[in-house]
């Protein structure tokens, strides 16, 4: 197949979308499918087309007139939009023209949405639109009132007549596809649910993070859906324990101020770490080094730090949110784990092992997380060869997980 690819960011960007789209395209391409990838030119320091892993990336300003640029102060984004409007769907006809795409994978649907929509009227191509929380989580706050409610309004509405329009959904776990549908109810006969994945491979290197006391870990993007300040709320409550370690959180985001503050405030300077921008090495060497690992978020629709925790074979403490709590759950139960080198075993053969990672789920809120601190404190060295003597699904692995979006993209998902 010929795939367009239309992600909202793309590497070297880091995030959870563009690890998705940019594993995804490599192993669509090892699959012998031809690849093209065109993604908002952010932040505009990147160029404008390159090649990345043997794969043509265009990056467009995905600019829309928008009379909240105007409410927010930003005439001068609004005024630009009128040029590279056009100016980007022009590009993208003569782009789309020339390769002819078979499908269309538009993934996390914001402003590119749009100009989606415009290619339906000139090309012929079957459509996918994979949702990955965060577009949804937007969807549903903008029905919620506000002050911005008349353009949030019509967010909504863009991302309603994309599920409509599209051939096939994708969604990260089935809470995300539930949402979906409850915002669309169209799309209830063509959703698919295709979980993230990880690459076992990176898991090689069992190189620790120097750091002079033993720590907890956190990591992800800096936002109020992550409940990084839940986290510090936690740690600062479950002090008579928590002093025995470190907090180490890696990301950047909009937090990342507030973050700081708050721990200050709360008397954490010496005991709270800011990595900032951790590379996916960086994130393996911090997972070896780390005593466990927190995902602390006030809503998840998968969670791929827990995944990636489990697979570095470290204990984790998570919230009871949407798809995160879902495949925890399902490795809590044994359904996706097994010791290495055998097969799936029954259910009385799992509670007589024993075997397998640690992992605590809690309400997402600072008195749960803190209780849950406190019996994280509690466990044992989880380093043995008997505790963590398992391996994940082979569902996980990004091989797997592109021959799922393979089937989507054909249209022969079963």
């Amino acid at each position: 197949m010929r795939i367009l690819l239309v992600p909202s960011t793309y590497p070297p960007v880091l995030g959870g979308v563009q690890t998705v789209t940019h594993n995804l395209a490599k192993h669509l391409v090892q699959r012998g499918h031809e690849v093209q990838v065109v993604t908002n030119r952010y932040p505009r320091s990147l160029p404008a087309q390159e090649t990345l892993d043997g794969i043509s990336v265009r990056r467009l300003l995905f600019l829309l007139p928008n009379l909240n640029s105007l409410r927010q102060r930003r005439g001068d984004l609004f005024l630009a939009s009128f040029y590279f409007y056009p100016l980007s769907l022009w590009r993208l006809r003569n782009l789309v023209r020339g390769f002819r795409p078979d499908v269309v994978n538009l993934h996390y649907p914001a402003n590119q949405t749009s100009f989606v929509m415009a290619l339906r009227h000139w090309f012929q191509f079957r459509l996918v639109v994979s949702l990955h929380g965060g577009d949804i989580d937007r969807a549903s706050l903008n029905g919620s009132g506000g002050n911005d409610e008349s353009s949030a309004s019509v967010a909504t509405r863009r991302l309603q007549l994309i599920l409509r329009e599209a051939d096939a959904v994708t969604a990260c776990s089935k809470p995300l596809i539930d949402r979906a549908i409850g915002l669309e109810p169209s799309i209830a006969g063509k959703g698919h649910i295709i979980h993230n994945g990880i690459d076992p491979k990176r898991f090689l290197d069992k190189t620790s993070y120097p750091h002079p006391r033993p720590y907890v870990l956190a990591f992800g993007r800096l936002t109020y859906q992550k409940g990084f300040d839940m986290l510090l709320d936690a740690f600062a409550q479950a002090e008579s324990v928590s002093r025995k370690l470190d907090l180490i959180i890696a990301g950047e985001g909009e937090e990342q101020n507030a973050l700081t503050e708050r721990a200050l405030r709360l008397g954490l300077g010496q005991r709270v770490h800011f990595l900032g921008r951790a590379t996916p090495e960086n994130v393996v060497r911090l997972l070896n080094g780390a005593a466990f690992v927190v995902v602390p978020s006030r809503s998840e629709s998968f969670g791929i730090a827990a995944l990636e925790a489990i697979t570095a074979g470290k204990p984790v403490l998570a919230t009871k949110t949407g798809g995160l709590a879902t495949f925890l759950t399902e490795f809590i139960e044994g359904k996706d784990r097994f010791p290495k080198g055998k097969q799936p075993l029954s259910e009385r053969q799992k509670s007589s092992l024993g075997y397998g990672p640690v992992i605590k789920l809690v309400g997402p809120n600072p008195e749960e997380l803190a209780n849950g601190l406190r019996q994280m404190f509690e466990l044992p060295p989880y380093n043995s060869a008997e505790i963590n003597n398992y391996q994940i699904s082979d569902k996980y692995s990004w091989e797997q997980v592109a021959r799922f979006y393979e089937s989507v993209l054909a249209g022969s998902f079963n």
